[in-house]
Parts: structure tokens; sequence; C-alpha cells
């Protein structure tokens, strides 16, 4: 039998990660937080969880524990509570340094992770440091773990986070694009959203191949793929990307 999961901090972060630890077939005893108390109700009848009577409580009945709070309220939350060396804290607040954490919640093993919302379907990137075979096993059924052997490689990853909600306005532009040019909403939109996967499935199949060689083998002289490409590049219309992750790695480091 899997071993029970307490949950610290029941908000949006917490109900995706319950949603595809459910979704994936993983039926474990899942303890809530009582503080958000709708929520936590929700998920409590939505996927069988059961409701604390308080944040102590968690702690003392389980020893794998998601720490899933704003960062403003992971000091006087840890601070509260008792922890033992054989729990094993597994992180979700953004920005926050192990060390800082290990010192709050000492002497409990304490790791980092920061799933996307498409973990409730179990897909997208899930980060983890350090490598710990417990997170490792809970976390792996969420999308597609990848775990990481420095903090400063982990922080890099967490603006993985907030690119997978800028993808969403492109799609919907390019989705608006062929509806204003007639056709079905419904068919724009499985359009848009099948061709991105499929780019992604592709390369997700030939790890071998570089991005940018699957690029230049498609978009080849002479193709409507290399004129469309060409005007994108002579806009610049990659470098505000990069920018953007630029923006927050800095103020995640901040």
């Amino acid at each position: 039998m899997s071993e029970q999961l307490g949950i610290l901090g029941v908000g949006h972060l917490a109900s995706y990660m319950v949603a595809g630890l459910r979704h994936a077939g993983d039926q474990r005893p899942i303890l809530l937080s009582p503080r958000n108390r709708q929520r936590s109700q929700a998920l409590a009848e939505q996927h069988a969880c059961e409701i604390a009577a308080d944040n102590q409580q968690v702690v003392d009945r389980c020893r794998l524990i998601l720490l899933a709070v704003r960062p403003n309220q992971v000091r006087s939350l840890l601070e509260s509570l008792t922890f033992s060396a054989d729990h094993l804290l597994v992180s979700c607040v953004a920005g926050m340094p192990l060390a800082q954490l290990g010192e709050l919640a000492g002497p409990a093993q304490v790791v980092r992770t920061l799933p996307l919302a498409c973990a409730e379907v179990g897909e997208g990137a899930v980060p983890l440091y350090p490598n710990h075979p417990s997170a490792r096993r809970l976390l792996s059924q969420l999308g597609n773990l990848i775990p990481f052997d420095n903090e400063d490689s982990f922080e890099l990853a967490s603006t993985a986070a907030c690119m997978n909600g800028w993808i969403y306005p492109f799609l919907a532009r390019l989705t608006d694009w062929y509806t204003e040019q007639g056709m079905a909403a419904e068919q724009a939109r499985e359009l848009v959203l099948h061709s991105v996967r499929g780019a992604t499935g592709l390369a997700a199949a030939r790890p071998e191949w570089p991005l940018q060689a699957i690029s230049d083998s498609i978009a080849t002289d002479g193709t409507f793929t290399k004129l469309g490409l060409d005007l994108l590049e002579s806009n610049d219309a990659f470098s505000p990307w990069q920018d953007a992750c630029e923006q927050v790695n800095k103020s995640l480091k901040g």
C-alpha cells in the first residue's frame, strides 16, 4: 500500500496534484490541511481525501508531506509545526531555497518540486531537486519527472511553470486567426492543439535530434514553412520569450 500523503496548503496547486494522483490510479490515503476549508471539502468529496483537525495532525499522521503554500506563508506555518527526522517535506514553494526550507522544517528531509497545472492529467514537466526516491515515486505520476543535481538548474527549470502559462495566449491567438478565416471554433482549437502536440511528440520521440535540426529538416528552402519562419525571425518573434524567462529568473532569485 502506498504511503499516506499529507498536504499543507490546499490551494490550486495542491488541487492539481491530488487530481493528478487520482488520475494516475494512486488511491493512497491523503490528509488535507483544514485551513482552506471550502477547497479542502471539495477535494475530500471529489477525490476521497480526509481533512485534518489542524496542521500539526497532518504532520503527526503523515511522513510524506506536500508543502503548497505561498512564499510569505511558509515561515509562520513551518515554525508552528514539529517535524521529525523521518519526515520528507516536498516543497512546491517557488523561489525558496532548500537551505532556508531546511532551517524552518528541521530535522525533516526537504526536496523541491514545482508541477504545472497540467499535472492534473499527468502531463508536463515535473522538476525535482534533490533526487529523493520517495519523492520520485510520488511525482513521476504527475508528468515527465526531470531530476536535477544542483539547485541553480532547478531554479532555471522553475521558469517553465510560468512559460507553460504563456503558451495558452499564443495558442488562443492562432485559434482566433483560423476562426476569423471561417473555420469552426471547435475545429480550429483541435487543429492548433494537435499541431503543437505533434511537434513536441516528434521531438520527444527523437531525443538524439537537436530541436533546431528538426526545424531545419522541415523548414527547407522553397517550403511554405520556411516562408513563415523567415517572417517570424525577421520580426524577432522568439527573443521576447527568452527575455520573459530572464525576467522571471531574476525575480525568483530576488
